[in-house]
């Protein structure tokens, strides 16, 4: 029990997503379909290498990762940013067997069973999945208490659940461990060569002192240079190789129409709380029930404010939207209604009592099975408990018994503790025996895990606490509403069936024409607050779809917004168009036109000239080096600048320098060598550290140029 409560707080889909490996983080967003929606092979999710991945490869390892949210999250309901990440992880999986494996077995590397125990539960070497799940912290000597994951791992099989996290754990720490290990043989791989040292050497101490002219592009007017079209065709044709589409994409525009309650709606929902408050505060039993069937929310069990069987302390009630006169009110009392965020609620305080805020506590897990009937269970457990109670059992006592006994590995191997906890946190029939009893008591007590002997071993100071039954309705908006937000849109597609009849109604209309830009066939949040955003991805990739076309009405999965969208933009993969460079392209084209202007009036002229002449700024800077980032006093980065300086002879005064914010001129005034140096070796080790710690990136670049990848995944979610 204390593993699984732990897995919930800690973990959820952040253990799922540690699995997806650091070396497989690039694939993920970059290996993407450079196919359409809709080719053959309708089975193969992807190919990649030459080999074929069945889809069924893909659910199968989706279905591990899915099984195991469920039991960790006790059966949560899967949202959409969840069931995303979730899709991812089966993904890497696949990237994992068909790129990854093929480099790991090249090398032999593997995983023994030692090693592998030695990462679940090895004092120095468990790893951080078993550190943050087991909240392990590493004592003066530099080792972890393990003795509960031992446990968890050894008793494992004992219970489905814990089977289903043990293997689950297993697989990703292996993963894992095999991908660190093929990290680091790889960074170790690195050699500096003594030259390679020496030129590194001196491109940091060789220096140069040099006084400048400088004229910044803006001063110039943007509108006194003239940029043409046949301009912006030789910068793209020159610099081709820097627009390209890695992988097809589009771009859409689109118009919401918001279904939000209307004034009307909210008075009538606000009339109707009214209503159920008056016969709530008539009642003189049932309250729960009654609250419970008139509410409009599910009451998730995650939403402890809403949890009727718990003793709520003054900020629980603040936290629901009750004020502190409610909270201090007598049995009986039913609050005013109150609109909270997107309710109106109203609550009648059934119980108050004095209670303690937190308790410590230990327990022995007594769990029944085929051949052990709950009621041999209770037997024991009062046998026990009459033990413990007969002879006073310390913590000591209590704890020897539940190590011999307890069926919990998460707190067997601790003495059963199951340390601090505040009120709500433990399943109802747990929480009530140890918040309704005083510390040192011994109880047992039966729940949906097993027969607990619980002991209080501590408690806070108690304090007043309420006992809540809370009715609530949500402010929606009423069917007319929604008809009228439908019929608007449904109206609005019908009359712009072409891209200008589009364009000209939102005009007329006054709706704010959204954008989306640049989408994949892969992508899902393309528009805010829409987690059905992938019906509109398919549609913009349908193979039939052209430039203009404008979609019937999509309607959100959350039933709150009408959509009408207008593909705007189709981009193939390879390189980008022209036409969609342009705005890119002007202002660089722009600044290079200033920069032969400015060039041409500064040519031949000396640094002092220039300064006179034109109004430019001057200084000298010294000691600059080949790796000086920027120039001092200017702030600016400027490399062309300082690769001239450090080629130029002294005193000689440079040809116009185009850099990057305006155009130098340069005069050399002093030359400084580097001295003379023999021993290389930490300029070696110091190069060799630095490739260490950018490996990943260069690995993984390798990689992608090596590996062919047809993803398919768009074909089938």
């Amino acid at each position: 029990m204390a593993v699984l409560q732990n897995i919930r707080e800690k973990c959820g889909v952040l253990v799922i997503v540690i699995v997806g490996l650091a070396l497989l983080a690039f694939l993920l967003g970059d290996f993407l379909s450079s196919g359409r929606i809709g080719h053959g092979d309708d089975s193969v999710i992807a190919k990649i290498n030459g080999s074929k991945v069945d889809y069924s490869e893909w659910t199968a390892n989706y279905n591990n990762h899915r099984l195991f949210y469920e039991v960790a999250q006790q059966g949560r309901n899967i949202d959409s940013n969840t069931e995303r990440s979730l899709r991812e992880s089966a993904w890497s999986d696949i990237l994992n067997t068909y790129v990854w494996d093929k480099y790991y077995k090249e090398v032999g590397l593997g995983i023994s069973d030692e090693e592998l125990e030695d990462l679940l539960y090895g004092p120095k070497n468990a790893h951080n999945i078993i550190v943050q799940n087991f909240g392990l912290q590493k004592n003066e000597n530099g080792e972890y208490d393990t003795k509960a994951p031992k446990n968890f791992f050894d008793n494992a099989e004992n219970d489905p659940n814990y089977e289903i996290i043990a293997e689950y754990w297993k697989k990703a720490i292996k993963e894992d461990q095999i991908s660190t290990k093929y990290g680091n043989m790889l960074s170790k791989g690195f050699y500096t060569p003594t030259p390679l040292a020496k030129m590194y050497y001196e491109d940091q101490a060789n220096t140069v002192d040099f006084a400048y002219a400088y004229r910044e592009y803006n001063s110039i007017k943007d509108e006194d240079i003239t940029v043409s079209d046949k301009d912006l065709q030789a910068y793209y044709d020159k610099h081709k190789k820097r627009f390209v589409e890695d992988q097809d994409n589009r771009d859409i525009e689109y118009v919401v129409f918001d279904i939000v309650p209307s004034e009307s709606d909210i008075e009538e929902i606000k009339n109707s709380t009214e209503e159920l408050r008056n016969e709530l505060d008539a009642l003189e039993e049932n309250e729960v029930s009654f609250a419970q069937v008139n509410s409009s929310n599910s009451r998730p069990e995650d939403r402890r404010m809403y949890k009727d069987e718990f003793y709520a302390n003054q900020k629980d009630v603040e936290n629901m939207g009750f004020d502190e006169e409610f909270f201090n009110s007598e049995k009986g009392t039913t609050s005013d209604v109150k609109m909270v965020g997107n309710f109106f609620i109203c609550g009648k305080i059934l119980e108050t009592a004095n209670r303690p805020d937190s308790v410590n506590a230990s327990h022995i897990l007594l769990v029944p099975n085929d051949s052990v009937t709950i009621e041999m269970c209770k037997a024991k457990a009062d046998s026990l408990a009459n033990i413990l109670r007969s002879t006073k059992a310390d913590s000591a006592a209590f704890a020897a018994m539940a190590t011999e006994y307890s069926q919990d590995p998460g707190s067997k191997n601790d003495g059963g503790n199951l340390g601090d906890f505040t009120e709500g946190t433990m399943i109802t029939e747990f929480n009530d025996a140890c918040f309704a009893n005083a510390a040192g008591t011994i109880q047992v007590v039966e729940s949906p895990y097993g027969v607990h002997i619980i002991k209080i071993n501590s408690q806070t100071k108690p304090v007043r606490k309420v006992k809540i039954a809370v009715l609530d309705q949500e402010i929606k908006f009423s069917d007319n509403t929604y008809e009228a937000a439908f019929h608007a849109s449904n109206k609005f597609m019908a009359t712009s069936q072409t891209a200008e009849d589009f364009d000209k109604n939102a005009a007329d209309q006054g709706l704010n024409v959204r954008m989306a830009n640049k989408m994949t066939d892969m992508s899902d949040n393309v528009i805010p607050g829409i987690d059905n955003g992938r019906e509109i991805v398919r549609w913009a990739f349908n193979e039939d779809r052209k430039v203009g076309d404008v979609s019937t009405v999509f309607e959100s999965s959350a039933r709150d917004k009408f959509l009408v969208v207008k593909l705007s933009k189709i981009r193939e993969k390879g390189f980008t168009p022209f036409e969609d460079t342009k705005d890119v392209i002007e202002p660089e084209v722009r600044k290079q036109l200033k920069a032969e202007k400015m060039m041409a009036e500064m040519k031949g002229m000396t640094v002092d000239a220039i300064a006179q002449k034109f109004g430019a700024k001057t200084d000298t800077l010294t000691n600059i080096n080949f790796s000086s980032f920027s120039l001092p006093g200017l702030g600016l980065i400027e490399p062309k600048v300082n690769a001239v300086a450090l080629n130029s002879e002294e005193n000689a005064v440079s040809e116009p320098i185009d850099g990057n914010n305006g155009v130098y001129v340069i005069k050399v005034l002093k030359k400084n060598a580097a001295p003379e140096k023999q021993d290389f070796e930490n300029d070696k080790l110091a190069k060799m550290q630095e490739y260490q710690r950018n490996y990943s990136y260069r690995m993984n670049n390798a990689v992608k140029k090596i590996t062919k990848m047809d993803d398919r995944r768009a074909k089938f979610f």
